[in-house]
């Protein structure tokens, strides 16, 4: 029989909550200080804290397999591993500055370069999404299905980082009329349960921002793939998505693959 996952599941949830529960701690205290990484993206103790609570978690239950964080150096002897944690601390650390309450934890489970467990965890709504491979995805407990739109479609955009080539792309294919504006993988989360139809990153997406949304948009039913339509596997050595990503509920997909190809 092939591997329920069922305890990797559990673990990934555990590690998730405990990292929000740092997080929520800072975010309550009010504003926080903030540093510039080298590829200017911003980085508080918030992120440091939970990256380190998430790999004490996860190497005490899996002591044998590799970690991919964004916030830990990168150990390229994970490239021989088969089994990779893929981990954001805080997905959403603009949100999380800016208070706007939209930013996650992600911890999500690669086999073979596949991603088989993903948790996205919401700590100011308290909104835990989880799914593995084959077991549907859930969010608190409940069951959730993507929408099926093919048309006037609810399109999730980030409400901190405009994008000048999204922008003109969403005008030109006319996709711009239902934009939401809203936080990191919040994004993610909402698709998954219904609530948008589709998202699409052109810039600055990573294999932790998309493993553990995977998971559970795919166990939701939708889809979740480059911006050329292809699926994403994990633990390459390099960590950045040159493509882009598209997330939509399935039926709108290659709708917006083909619409995307001459931006790309």
């Amino acid at each position: 029989m092939p591997p329920s996952f069922e305890r990797e599941l559990e673990v990934a949830e555990r590690a998730a909550r405990a990292a929000g529960e740092i997080i929520a701690g800072h975010y309550a205290k009010g504003p926080i200080a903030v540093e510039t990484k080298a590829d200017e993206s911003p980085v508080t103790i918030a992120d440091k804290q939970a990256s380190a609570a998430i790999a004490e978690i996860l190497r005490a239950e899996f002591p044998g397999d590799a970690i991919l964080d964004e916030e830990q150096p990168d150990d390229a002897a994970r490239l021989a591993a088969e089994r990779v944690w893929i981990v954001d601390p805080l997905d959403g650390t603009r949100d999380f500055v800016a208070r706007t309450g939209q930013f996650s934890v992600h911890v999500a489970l690669a086999v073979a370069g596949e991603a088989v467990v993903g948790v996205m965890y919401q700590p100011v709504a308290q909104a835990l999404f989880a799914a593995r491979q084959g077991g549907g995805a859930w969010r608190n407990g409940e069951r959730i299905h993507v929408s099926d739109r093919r048309s006037d479609l609810r399109i999730g955009v980030s409400r901190m980082v405009v994008n000048p080539r999204l922008a003109r792309f969403l005008a030109d294919a006319g996709l711009d009329r239902h934009v939401v504006p809203m936080g990191a993988s919040t994004r993610h989360g909402a698709i998954a349960a219904g609530e948008l139809d589709a998202t699409i990153i052109l810039s600055g997406d990573f294999q932790w921002d998309t493993a553990a949304p995977e998971v559970v948009i795919r166990e939701a039913g939708g889809m979740l793939t480059d911006g050329d339509g292809l699926p994403f596997r994990y633990n390459l050595r390099e960590v950045a998505h040159p493509r882009g990503s598209i997330v939509s509920n399935g039926a709108c997909h290659a709708q917006l693959v083909e619409l995307l190809q001459r931006h790309l």
